[in-house]
């Protein structure tokens, strides 16, 4: 269950499934992968967009977390036969951000515009086509 990504003259990394699904549980996910790239991409937009308005923060903080169904992954069913997606159901963004001297209205209005500015973000909210090339040798 333990997969090495590499950039092609860079680092690389591994991740792996937990326990519960036949991993080893000691590495990463790749769900805390893109919950990960969800967090620090918003982040990041976060931080431009309060530099293009002379905004200096103290601090950013940005956690996301999911909910799934286990069933999805494994190709199983729900209780009624239902088919169960893989994906996650849904996903939660929690921001918490301090700039001091700025409202807490321009704040907010501040990430919210980070999020529908965020490439990730968008990635997960808007239908994206995925293209898949297999070559069986």
């Amino acid at each position: 269950m333990r997969v090495v990504t590499r950039l092609d003259a860079g680092p690389s990394f591994s991740t792996d499934m937990p326990e519960e699904l036949g991993g080893s549980g000691d590495r990463i996910s790749p769900g805390w992968l893109l919950r990960a790239g969800l967090a620090s991409c918003l982040t990041t937009r976060i931080a431009m967009a309060a530099a293009v308005e002379g905004i200096e923060l103290e601090a950013i903080e940005v956690m996301a977390s999911s909910r799934s169904d286990a069933r999805g992954l494994l190709g199983m069913p729900g209780g009624a036969g239902e088919p169960i997606g893989p994906g996650p159901f849904d996903v939660t963004l929690q921001v918490r951000i301090c700039a001091p001297g700025i409202p807490p209205e321009r704040l907010r209005a501040l990430v919210e515009y980070s999020q529908t500015h965020s490439p990730v973000s968008a990635a997960l909210s808007e239908p994206v086509t995925i293209s898949l090339s297999v070559e069986a040798i």
